[in-house]
């Protein structure tokens, strides 16, 4: 069974990189004038973050 604090984890880690990842898309495109660097970080964001929510979960069941 999975422990609350994995969930947790791994929920913070997906939400924390598609944050991330769209402020980072967000000045991207203020530094270099562009329209399409916020959807491509959010979208970064966001694989990253399932990538890692993913690997926090694995982790999580095996005890």
């Amino acid at each position: 069974m999975k422990s609350a604090a994995g969930i947790i984890a791994a929920g913070s880690a997906f939400a924390g990189a598609g944050i991330a990842g769209l402020l980072i898309g967000i000045w991207f495109d203020h530094v270099r004038h562009t329209e399409y660097l916020a959807v491509a970080g959010l979208f970064a964001g966001v694989v990253l973050g399932g990538y890692a929510a993913f690997r926090l979960l694995v982790q999580t069941n095996i005890s």
